[in-house]
């Protein structure tokens, strides 16, 4: 994800996937319906402390990668052929979830779930 609306409308797809409306994620979270709302439509950009609160609640993780690696996994995930870094043993254990996480949710992309 690079821009704040992109990782807007995946907390919002999420939400929606859940059947959760914005009162519930605040009382979860114990953040204001008006904050938990605007930082899932991509309004204000949220504290990282709020990005990862409405996460968890959602079954997310917010996940920093290094930029030669999240390039790498979405070339992949395009089928294109993408920077062939060398990755420590970590790296690839993420790049695989990853890529597994993306066909379960992409059912035509050839992957069982």
């Amino acid at each position: 994800m690079k821009t704040l609306l992109e990782m807007a409308q995946r907390l919002e797809s999420e939400r929606q996937r859940l059947k959760l409306d914005y009162q519930a994620i605040a009382e979860k979270t114990g953040l204001t319906p008006l904050s938990v709302r605007s930082a899932m439509q991509g309004r204000t950009a949220p504290r990282i402390t709020t990005l990862m609160a409405i996460a968890d609640q959602l079954g997310l993780e917010v996940l920093l990668l290094p930029k030669v690696v999240a390039m790498g996994l979405q070339a992949k995930a395009a089928g294109e052929a993408g920077p062939a870094p060398a990755l420590s043993s970590v790296d690839r254990i993420v790049a695989e979830t990853a890529l597994r996480s993306a066909g379960a949710q992409n059912p035509k992309s050839g992957q069982t779930k």
